[in-house]
């Protein structure tokens, strides 16, 4: 945990000097509020409201081809609860992954196939993601704003992205690379939480996630024999990921400005990918200052930049954490924590 601690430290640190520095620019994001148009910005709950639904259905459409339908009343609240623990609890998905598991257990959903929907749905998303972001250095470049950082955030971006499902595919593709794979994955984490605590030595037992990742694989064989029941699977995540965007879009054209697309689509690929390492919830600390910076990288004027990402962010967290948070207290209630 050293490493994330200083890496926001230094992040947080950043985030005073940007501060500092553009102070000038802050007053002037300040000062555009008043212009804002509002009834443009009250777009972003519809969207948001939209973008819990698509990715909902993407579950419900994944379960239903896998032989296990799940309705669309508990999906939609469960989305908008595993919003809330990815803000609340951050840890790389982790906890988003593990929430989601207990939450359709109740309704007959192993964790294994729970968990290989998780996969799917980060694997579809990074795909959609990665042409996204080829398109996008394609329109800074007609713009004149594909600079050499960006080039190089977005191949870094993509190359691990590309390396990360080739790591998932192969590891899946046969029983005894899942159970290599599960040993492996379990030995290392198992030294990490021990390092924090000493005393527990087997922190995960290991028959208990091999016996989840072999039943990973065999679903996953299952949908491989079948790969064609997925175009749907894949067109509904899709549209969840155009909604997301879309937000930030839509901020933007509340101000006024209609920006490049592509600027918008690779500020918000590399400051999601960079938040998933914060420890502060939300990915404070290193959502904002980034996202800024990629703006301000792609030519969107500093004090723009900085106005459209405070006023998006605060937005989408106020939302998703009062309804995810009313939203997860009634499933704790209702489900008990006992299995969390």
């Amino acid at each position: 945990m050293k490493w994330k601690l200083w890496l926001n430290i230094i992040t947080l640190g950043a985030l005073a000097l940007l501060i500092i520095l553009a102070r000038h620019d802050i007053y002037n994001a300040v000062a555009k509020v008043k212009d804002l148009n509002w009834l443009v910005l009250l777009l972003i709950i519809p969207a948001l409201i939209l973008s819990f639904y698509t990715l909902a259905k993407s579950f419900a459409v994944y379960f239903k081809a896998t032989g296990q339908a799940l309705s669309m009343k508990v999906l939609v609240p469960a989305m908008i609860e595993l919003n809330f623990v990815n803000h609340v609890f951050p840890s790389g998905g982790v906890s988003g992954a593990s929430y989601f598991a207990w939450r359709v257990r109740p309704h007959g959903i192993s964790t294994a196939k729970s968990t290989l929907a998780q996969l799917t749905r980060f694997s579809f998303a990074f795909v959609g993601y990665i042409a996204l972001m080829l398109v996008s250095l394609v329109l800074l470049a007609i713009g004149g704003h594909a600079s050499s950082l960006v080039i190089l955030l977005v191949s870094g971006i993509v190359f691990s992205l590309l390396f990360g499902m080739v790591v998932l595919v192969v590891a899946l593709g046969s029983e005894k690379r899942t159970a290599r794979f599960a040993q492996g994955l379990i030995r290392v984490v198992n030294r990490v939480i021990h390092i924090v605590r000493p005393k527990y030595p087997e922190t995960i037992k290991m028959r208990r996630v091999k016996k989840t990742l072999l039943e990973l694989h065999k679903d996953y064989e299952v949908i491989r024999s079948d790969f064609k029941r997925m175009r749907v699977v894949f067109a509904w995540n899709f549209a969840a990921s155009m909604c997301e965007l879309s937000l930030l879009y839509i901020t933007f054209v509340a101000h006024g400005v209609w920006v490049n697309p592509g600027a918008v689509v690779i500020a918000f690929v590399i400051a999601t990918a960079a938040g998933l390492l914060a420890i502060l919830p939300g990915g404070i600390g290193i959502y904002e200052p980034l996202m800024t910076a990629v703006f301000i990288s792609v030519g969107v004027p500093a004090g723009l930049a900085l106005s459209v990402t405070l006023i998006y962010r605060t937005i989408t967290l106020v939302f998703s954490l009062l309804t995810g948070g009313i939203l997860y207290q009634k499933a704790i209630n209702t489900y008990g924590t006992s299995d969390l």
